[in-house]
């Protein structure tokens, strides 16, 4: 079962988007969580030195950047702690004109282990042993539950690969402009407009057309104010019939993410439209098939 967090306001240029996790954590077992934030294009984030937690050992870790706005932070986690708990994780932004950091605390229930689960276990020992050797001997059972539970995580390791990487998106074969409008659709049924999460959602749209430059025109525009940006791609010619497009679109998503302008629901449409136009029009022609040479 995977648990999502709720959408709040972009806090220092991140937010999260979406975390996931088990719903049932045990002691001293390990599980994998997955964080993914959104941030601004020309940040990166990464790991913090201070995310350190006695309740909580990250024993993998995995930062890989998405899309230039999105980053997916990737973790394998023992949990040390019992019963309603906090981890903690600390992210430095880098990048900015200031460095700083981001702090993402999810709240965690861990359960007990059960160490016997047999209903018609009994037991045949004096009911007047001595409390101090139950407590040698629930210590000598978390240890060996510990060593087992390292010794299942290496194996699957071996097997399949580090934890994280189950995580990780398949490579994606499709022509780069069904890539961007795929995009553009899973965007649409995201539930970000409807949560009004309107700088996020236009963000977004922002980093569907920078990664689309790339894939398309190998342009890197992921840092690029979107002055930057139009002024790159004037030098490419096979955007020439779709300039005025690009400025209309990269003016609108300016004034949501910088002036905080609330869009219109007809508004957010015709922006869609301008990127779907920017793509469809300089999208790769197929190849034509060559003509059969005559033979006289």
């Amino acid at each position: 079962m995977l648990t999502f967090a709720p959408f709040s306001l972009l806090a220092q240029g991140v937010d999260v988007v979406e975390t996931r996790l088990p719903q049932n954590i045990s002691f001293a077992t390990p599980f994998d969580a997955q964080i993914i934030l959104s941030h601004e294009p020309s940040t990166t984030l990464s790991l913090s030195k201070e995310t350190k937690d006695e309740n909580f050992e990250i024993t993998s870790e995995n930062v890989e950047k998405s899309s230039p706005g999105t980053t997916s932070l990737n973790l394998t986690v023992m949990p040390f702690a019992l019963k309603a708990s906090t981890f903690t994780v600390v992210l430095d932004i880098l990048g900015a004109a200031t460095p700083s950091t981001y702090t993402v605390e999810i709240p965690l229930n861990v359960a007990p282990v059960e160490l016997f689960k047999d209903k018609d276990f009994h037991e045949i020992r004096d009911p007047k042993v001595p409390v101090s050797w139950l407590m040698w001997l629930l210590i000598l059972a978390l240890i060996l539950l510990v060593f087992w539970a390292i010794g299942r995580l290496r194996k699957q390791t071996e097997e399949s690969g580090p934890a994280w990487q189950r995580f990780g998106p398949e490579a994606d074969n499709r022509p780069c402009h069904e890539i961007a409008l795929s995009k553009i659709d899973a965007l649409i049924n995201s539930g970000l407009w409807e949560a009004r999460q309107y700088k996020i959602f236009y963000i977004s749209l922002f980093d569907i057309l920078r990664e689309y430059l790339f894939r398309r025109f190998q342009m890197d525009v992921s840092a690029d104010t979107s002055a930057e940006l139009l002024r790159t791609a004037k030098k490419e010619k096979a955007l020439s019939p779709v300039l005025q497009d690009l400025r209309d679109f990269l003016t609108s998503g300016d004034l949501v993410k910088f002036a905080k302008v609330i869009p219109t629901e007809e508004e957010r449409n015709r922006d869609i439209t301008y990127l779907q136009t920017i793509i469809k029009k300089t999208a790769p022609k197929p190849p034509q098939p060559q003509e059969k040479e005559e033979h006289v």
